[in-house]
């Protein structure tokens, strides 16, 4: 509907009065001419509103005269000076039938003298007129809003666009003329529109905006990021929403590129564990058997020159078992998913354990090989003893490798200090080759070694000192190394040591007992009926040989399904086994036998003999349903203590 427009004289007397005015008050210009003009309002409000006439007409005749406007107090002390202006305000207008509605109305006097006469343009009030009101009232805060870089859009309670600026059409592509007074859901998918309904009607409820939620313009490759908010009028009412669009596709973008790399990464990472498994699980499985079938012929009658020869090749399948323990353990170091143990031990053990091996290499290429532990350094400590150890060996087995002659020296020092940690240093100096400037960072990466030429004259998998300097990080200490090319080098292994309390077995008195436990044979009282499910003919004869020689006896089959079956013809006290099996595979058929234990009330221990070492195997075996784990290739002990646990 066009505005309505109402003409009255100086007295407040109607004296023109639009079609318009007449359907939105309700009286046909006949009836309206000639009436006061304070009928189109309650009779509650008509005595303001012949005040404000009154002073709206004087102030005009003092302006023309060149006179000070009125500044008396109003009569009604409700009625603010400031309000009677010209400009537009809301009012409760009357209609002819008595209902009261809200109006949009400016005033305007015209003429002077005896033809002064003020005329009234008027409209029923909407979110649509309130909002456009309190947007015309501001046309500097529109032109503002004209220069910002994102995007602007007043909405009317209603749904209606009342205002967009450049920056809007530019980014969503839209005609400024052609959408303002169109629906916002003109202007979006409608896939959007329950959505934006939804926070319109938050942000009107709650009164608090909404800041910053993302979305794809369908069916664009535009993101954008939306903030909305209640906008009101001088008195505090809801007028509009106001939204800002800022164009976010370039980070959006940046940040699926990213994810993208992330999950190509892991996605490498887990092809490289998955490659690093299997590889794991063949080389290990022919390795048992080799190094097995080697224990079982040492234990025989042999000639001098065939115990040699088993040595020989026992020594060689350790080698190359190294060489596969560094591969997995670097793997598991370089995810950091390495776990410490805190146990009390010997150090004096430890690196026995550490030195008399490799000394039998050093007196076989003429060098000597000595180690000395300090006074102050406390004969028990807590840590790892093992991944200790395991330091030790790649380092000095390192500076065993590049010494020609002279000699390899070990010494244990402790830092003074109060009570609690303190660094324990274990120096290995040799009369080596020594270690050019430029390769002393490079010898701790990993795969990297001095000499990496085809000619080169030592072997290794360059390994060695990345998982020795990484152990030691993790346990809070650090390696360095000081060498001279052609005079040696000096490795200094730092690691945190608290003294152990007294009274406490150390793991070498436990790993001392476990070791006489291996060489004894069981009882008859306490030999077990054991079923090994086992696919590999070679690693079968294996572990039934070692089993049955010391006192168990064992039955054999040659995959999970065959496993569920003998357990359901007879009793047995424990099942080693396998996981990767044919037919039916290890966690399978376990599943399956703690399924059948539901019913008959009785679980038997199920342990996991599988090649599978790399990280988390152990942990998906225990979650798989079995009760304990040994990899291969087997030791010894470590199968009897599972076993007769």
């Amino acid at each position: 509907m066009r505005d309505g427009i109402i003409e009255q004289d100086a007295r407040g007397v109607i004296t023109a009065w639009s079609d318009e005015a007449a359907a939105l008050y309700g009286w046909t210009p006949d009836e309206a001419i000639g009436m006061r003009s304070h009928r189109l309002v309650p009779e509650r409000n008509r005595q303001r509103h012949d005040d404000a006439l009154e002073r709206l007409v004087g102030n005009q005749r003092h302006r023309d005269a060149g006179e000070p406007r009125d500044l008396r107090e109003p009569r009604d002390p409700r009625d603010r000076r400031d309000r009677v202006r010209a400009e537009r305000e809301e009012i409760t207008a009357l209609h002819r039938d008595g209902h009261e509605f809200r109006a949009d109305l400016s005033l305007s006097v015209e003429g002077e003298g005896d033809r002064l006469r003020i005329v009234a343009i008027v409209r029923a009030a909407t979110p649509a007129t309130r909002a456009d009101a309190a947007f015309r009232q501001n046309e500097r805060f529109k032109s503002i809003l004209d220069q910002i870089g994102d995007g602007c859009a007043v909405v009317d309670l209603r749904g209606n666009i009342q205002f967009v600026n450049d920056a809007f059409c530019r980014m969503f592509g839209f005609d400024k003329p052609r959408i303002v007074g169109c629906s916002f859901k003109d202007l979006q998918h409608p896939d959007r529109h329950a959505r934006t309904l939804e926070i319109f009607g938050t942000v009107y409820r709650t009164g608090e905006p909404v800041r910053s939620y993302e979305y794809q313009v369908s069916p664009s490759n535009l993101f954008v990021e939306q903030s909305i908010s209640l906008e009101r009028d001088d008195s505090g009412r809801p007028v509009a929403f106001l939204s800002i669009f800022r164009d976010c596709t370039a980070r959006k973008q940046a940040e699926e590129a990213t994810a993208r790399a992330r999950a190509a990464a892991e996605s490498a990472n887990q092809a490289k564990s998955e490659f690093l498994a299997n590889m794991s699980h063949e080389i290990r499985t022919p390795m048992n058997g080799i190094i097995g079938m080697i224990a079982l012929a040492l234990d025989g009658p042999l000639t001098p020159t065939q115990s040699e020869c088993l040595d020989m090749i026992r020594s060689q399948a350790e080698s190359l078992l190294t060489i596969v323990n560094e591969i997995l353990d670097f793997s598991k170091i370089e995810s950091r998913r390495v776990e410490f143990e805190s146990v009390p031990f010997t150090l004096a053990h430890a690196v026995g354990d550490v030195v008399k091996p490799l000394a039998m290499r050093a007196r076989d290429k003429g060098i000597t090989l000595g180690s000395s532990i300090a006074a102050s350094v406390p004969a028990r400590i807590v840590g790892d003893p093992v991944r200790l150890k395991q330091i030790l060996t790649n380092v000095i087995g390192n500076a065993v490798k590049f010494t020609e002659e002279g000699s390899v020296t070990l010494e244990v020092t402790i830092e003074r200090g109060d009570e609690g940690p303190r660094l324990l240093h274990l120096r290995v100096s040799d009369t080596g080759i020594g270690i050019p400037p430029e390769k002393l960072t490079a010898i701790f990466e990993p795969f990297r070694q001095v000499d990496g030429s085809m000619t080169r004259r030592f072997g290794g998998t360059g390994l060695g000192l990345a998982i020795s300097a990484t152990l030691a990080e993790l346990m809070g200490g650090w390696i360095q190394v000081e060498s001279t090319p052609g005079g040696g080098s000096t490795f200094d292994i730092a690691i945190p040591a608290v003294a152990a309390p007294p009274n406490v077995r150390t793991e070498s008195s436990v790993s001392a007992e476990v070791a006489a436990a291996a060489r004894r044979l069981v009882t008859p009282d306490k030999a077990a009926r054991i079923l090994i499910a086992e696919d590999n003919i070679i690693n079968q004869r294996v572990a039934a040989a070692l089993l049955t020689k010391r006192g168990h006896t064992v039955t054999v089959v040659n995959n999970g399904r065959e496993a569920v079956d003998a357990l359901q013809r007879e009793r047995f006290d424990l099942v080693l086994m396998d996981v990767q099996m044919p037919e039916m595979d290890g966690f399978e058929a376990t599943a399956a036998i703690r399924e059948r234990e539901r019913e008959t009330g009785r679980r038997i221990r199920i342990v996991a003999m599988t090649a599978h070492a790399m990280a988390g195997d152990r942990e998906r075996c225990l979650a798989a349903g079995m009760d304990g784990y040994v990899s291969k290739p087997i030791d010894q002990r470590s199968l009897f203590d599972v076993v007769e646990k």
